[in-house]
């Protein structure tokens, strides 16, 4: 039986992923693309746009060999990278990937001419502008041919479409930038190229244009502005109502607190969110990588998932040791690089099991840490939806249930992505009236972790104990 569907895509930078997801949330087919990175010079992460474009048509016709029926098409993919473009659409150089650093020293000279007091929001090493301006002093002959620079997900509907947009989502990290008045010339041309129409995740950027296989074959298929991949996953975990938080589990963690008003607080990236809601989040430094990180500096027999799950067998108590996960330094809500990581408390009596619960427990504190920052806005959280890999292991999701004192929300499927854009392509063609109602049908809940009682008050002192540690590591005093 012929199934409708929203053909998804979420675009990495290790792969791509096409789905048909169906109206109730089922998926119908997938396929994925590896897809590589250069690496050009030491800090350097660059991609070329191109492969995109074929990987998204093969994964498509491959997806289209399923007996459905194509509704609309909606793309989410990694943000904080840039596509380059001329007045023809055409890549100008490679993109320029999240994880590049290239443009450090020039963010800092940016950063004077367009002052931001809140660091999630600031111009940094990957904000576009400091990426454009770095064109303007290595590139000129690049800089002098944009047209236009996209994010990758952007780039991709402008060739599905022929249109140029930006999803007002992510482009609200733009909102802030008003430049000094010694500003180079140059500069009001750099902002220009950001300043683009927007479309929310649910309204539709226009219909397909694209004549090569496959997309011949979907010619007027609309196709909804979708968003970055954090936005699709939170949503595609039910995290679109106020009150709501949002935990998306990865080598990193990203999170945040839905509102029900616009609101700002230092450290914290503001978003409008759904339909009638915004949110306060930002990314961390450690999640998985910090787990992973202990896994192999502890020598630990069996998989990581085993060594996690060990942990999570102890009886929590206040004689076990605790950790601070700034390996890495933090992002949110510090912004700090060169902070360094704590782990404290240990005794002869430990072992293995005890320090993975100090790491496992300290990245749950750092969701705690967004969670509370975000609610001084005045929204109370009420409980936190989780999703991707690292959603998986229940004794994580536990644990984080315990150090947050909230209810731990996993949906049925955790690799949400694809769902969330999805969801919101459902709403953009009238099939749900809201973004929540789209969640609620396409990925329900699959299991509730409430807080243990029991534990309520080893936890209470576990987090004051946490809040001195992150102040010790905050001093400038470890790692020096």
């Amino acid at each position: 039986m012929t199934q409708e569907v929203i053909l998804t895509a979420d675009l990495g930078a290790g792969s791509l992923r096409a789905a048909a997801i169906g109206l109730d949330g089922a998926t119908h087919a997938i396929a994925r693309r590896e897809l590589t990175l250069a690496e050009p010079s030491p800090g350097w992460a660059e991609a070329d746009p191109d492969l995109w474009w074929h990987a998204l048509a093969e994964t498509m016709a491959e997806v289209l060999e399923a007996d459905v029926a194509p509704r609309a098409i909606a793309i989410t993919a990694m943000t904080r990278s840039q596509v380059f473009l001329d007045a023809g659409g055409r890549s100008l150089r490679p993109a320029i990937i999240w994880r590049d650093t290239r443009a450090a020293a020039i963010a800092a000279e940016c950063a004077r001419w367009l002052p931001i007091d809140n660091p999630a929001t600031a111009v940094n090493a990957f904000h576009t502008v400091a990426r454009i301006a770095w064109l303007h002093a290595h590139e000129p002959a690049t800089f002098e041919a944009l047209a236009a620079v996209l994010e990758p997900k952007d780039a991709l509907n402008l060739r599905l479409t022929g249109v140029i947009a930006a999803d007002g989502v992510t482009a609200a990290r733009f909102d802030d930038l008003a430049p000094t008045p010694d500003a180079p010339d140059w500069l009001a041309r750099a902002l220009a190229l950001v300043d683009l129409p927007r479309r929310m995740p649910w309204e539709a950027v226009g219909t397909v244009t694209a004549t090569g296989a496959p997309f011949d074959r979907l010619a007027g298929l609309p196709v909804f502005g979708g968003a970055m991949d954090t936005w699709a996953g939170a949503v595609g975990a039910g995290a679109v109502e106020p009150g709501l938080a949002y935990d998306v589990c990865g080598t990193s963690e990203a999170v945040g607190l839905v509102t029900a008003r616009a609101a700002r607080v230092p450290g914290l990236v503001p978003m409008p969110w759904s339909e009638d809601a915004f949110q306060l989040g930002g990314p961390t430094q450690a999640g998985g990588d910090a787990a992973r990180w202990a896994f192999d500096m502890l020598r630990l027999p069996g998989t990581l998932a085993e060594a996690v799950d060990a942990a999570g067998r102890l009886a929590p108590s206040e004689s076990l040791p605790m950790f601070v996960p700034y390996l890495a330094g933090e992002r949110a809500p510090v912004w700090r690089p060169d902070v360094r990581g704590v782990l404290a408390g240990l005794s002869r009596a430990h072992g293995p099991a005890e320090a993975m619960f100090a790491v496992i427990e300290g990245v749950a504190g750092a969701v705690e840490d967004i969670v509370r920052t975000a609610e001084a806005a005045g929204t109370t959280a009420r409980a936190v939806t989780v999703c991707g890999g690292g959603a998986l292991s229940d004794a994580w999701c536990q644990i984080k249930a315990d150090v947050l004192g909230l209810p731990v929300i996993r949906p049925r499927e955790v690799e949400t992505g694809l769902v969330g854009s999805a969801a919101a392509a459902a709403v953009g063609l009238g099939v749900y009236a809201t973004l929540a109602e789209a969640a609620r049908a396409m990925n329900a809940p699959e299991r509730t972790f409430a807080p243990r009682p029991e534990f309520a008050a080893v936890f209470a002192e576990r987090r004051a104990a946490r809040a001195a540690l992150k102040s010790f590591a905050l001093s400038g005093m470890v790692g020096e």
